[in-house]
């Protein structure tokens, strides 16, 4: 039997690593919510977060920022989008059916392949 000599110098990595008991436990919930933190706008104001940002937004344009103007309207063209996005996804039931469909027909074809293999 050989052994082999283990070096006394061991490479330790510089860019950390994962330590035990380190990061969120598992389970844990995030402290502020999206939903908290808009109910905690709306009591410290009175009024809804949307209506204040559309005063920010009409703010701008009369005061002619248009720099943070822009800054509203990329925001605003985001979450446009984004919500445009999530309505095509909901919104389009027979394209779920369309790739069930496809996924079968591949399926198939790939049974056929291995019972010609066979």
């Amino acid at each position: 039997m050989t052994t082999e000599k283990v070096s006394e110098k061991q490479k330790i990595s510089s860019r950390g690593g994962a330590r035990a008991g380190a990061g969120r436990p598992k389970g844990s919930t995030a402290l502020i919510t999206a939903r908290t933190l808009l109910d905690a706008i709306q009591d410290r104001s009175g009024r809804p977060f949307e209506e204040l940002l559309a005063d920010g937004y009409n703010r701008t344009i009369e005061e002619n920022n248009n720099k943070l103007r822009v800054e509203y309207e990329r925001m605003f063209l985001g979450k446009v989008l984004s919500d445009r996005v999530q309505m095509d996804i909901n919104e389009a039931p027979d394209i779920i059916e369309q790739k069930q469909l496809a996924f079968q027909e591949a399926l198939a074809k790939l049974a056929a392949l291995n019972d010609k293999a066979k």
